[in-house]
């Protein structure tokens, strides 16, 4: 008929009897009176209120939820951020009640009404994300040379600029997608194209280009790269296609200003500006490519025979002139035959001259070796 009942400085006993409600027992001793009596024992360091008795307390016995008791109650639109100790430590979702026992930490709370503000304060954003999956909200980070577009319920709801960000997803579903806005490269590669002397030919194109409007380019096209690279491929085949394989090796650089007008001004609706755009290599079939090769050759052979000629002129040409300089003044003559004798002196080790120099030079040369 009597129970002694021992409650710990960290514990609170609810007490039931026959099903009712009786109390709440604080640290001591207590005894007790009557049969069928149930007791809920709840330790206080875990702060919220886990029992069925919670929403009767708060509803029936308002001065006793008052007195052990922080209520926080949420409306449909609603989240609440719990503080124990100035310390972010929950959130609690939307249409529900809570109660946090006073005994042994601060309890502090704050309501956001997220369908009127979806962005979690920036002030949270570190916190919350402690939270992991707890946390109702989802999580984005904007590097440099980049944008976040956020949507809410399918709809663009802002742009978001370089930074960390977090969106309340209790009630709405955001979605976050970041775009690249620094400069790409797109590579357009193995295109096989009949040109309009019917050689069949493979090119590599390569074009320069980058996102000026974020929300332009998700809005307009399901994926910006996958456009530009279909683009590139149609104005590359109607350029290279209209002309022959001699007068496309001699504009292989740089595509038609023309035919790269036509690609910009397609891309510009979707928020791209697209730079330089240039056809890196043109691959030949075997049998042309040899028949090219033979043809550089004898193009190549012919400029070397022509210099070849043009040297053999112009030494012909010197040595008339000397000729004409030796016939017409003796003492040339002389020199020449004085320098020739220069050049033979510097191979031999002795010359026996008979006759004096005259005879050296008109008659006769006698060289003998040691």
């Amino acid at each position: 008929m009597i129970r002694h009942i021992h409650v710990g400085d960290n514990e609170r006993v609810v007490l039931i009897r026959k099903r009712r409600f009786q109390g709440i027992l604080e640290p001591g001793s207590h005894w007790v009176f009557g049969m069928g009596v149930e007791v809920e024992t709840h330790n206080v360091r875990y702060p919220a209120l886990d029992s069925e008795w919670s929403d009767f307390i708060a509803t029936e016995l308002p001065e006793l939820a008052e007195r052990h008791f922080v209520v926080v109650e949420t409306g449909d639109a609603d989240v609440a951020v719990v503080y124990t100790d100035g310390k972010l430590t929950r959130v609690i979702g939307p249409g529900r009640r809570v109660l946090f026992w006073r005994a042994v930490a601060e309890v502090t709370f704050e309501l956001i009404n997220v369908v009127a503000e979806p962005e979690v304060p920036a002030r949270m954003v570190a916190a919350l994300g402690r939270l992991l999956t707890a946390a109702p909200a989802s999580f984005a980070l904007v590097e440099e040379g980049k944008r976040g577009l956020v949507y809410l319920n399918g709809r663009l709801a802002r742009e978001l600029e370089p930074g960390s960000y977090a969106f309340w997803n209790a009630v709405t579903a955001p979605r976050i997608e970041v775009t690249e806005l620094r400069r790409q490269t797109i590579e357009v590669t193995g295109q096989e194209i009949l040109t309009r002397d019917k050689i069949a030919i493979r090119v590599n194109v390569s074009a320069v280009y980058e996102v000026v409007n974020a929300a332009a380019a998700r809005a307009g096209v399901t994926d910006v790269r996958e456009h530009l690279y279909r683009t590139l491929q149609i104005a590359v085949r109607q350029y290279l296609g209209k002309r022959t394989l001699e007068q496309m090796l001699e504009e292989k650089t740089d595509l038609d200003d023309a035919v790269a007008a036509e690609v910009r001004s397609e891309m510009e609706p979707f928020g791209v500006r697209v730079g330089v755009i240039a056809i890196k290599d043109v691959i030949l079939p075997g049998e042309v490519r040899d028949i090219l090769n033979q043809v550089v050759t004898a193009e190549k052979q012919a400029q070397a025979n022509l210099i070849r000629r043009r040297e053999e002129v112009a030494s012909t040409r010197s040595l008339l002139n000397t000729a004409k300089l030796m016939g017409e003044n003796p003492l040339l003559v002389r020199l020449k035959e004085l320098e020739s004798l220069e050049k033979i002196a510097d191979k031999v080790d002795k010359i026996t001259v008979v006759g004096g120099l005259n005879a050296l030079l008109d008659k006769t040369v006698t060289i003998q070796s040691e």
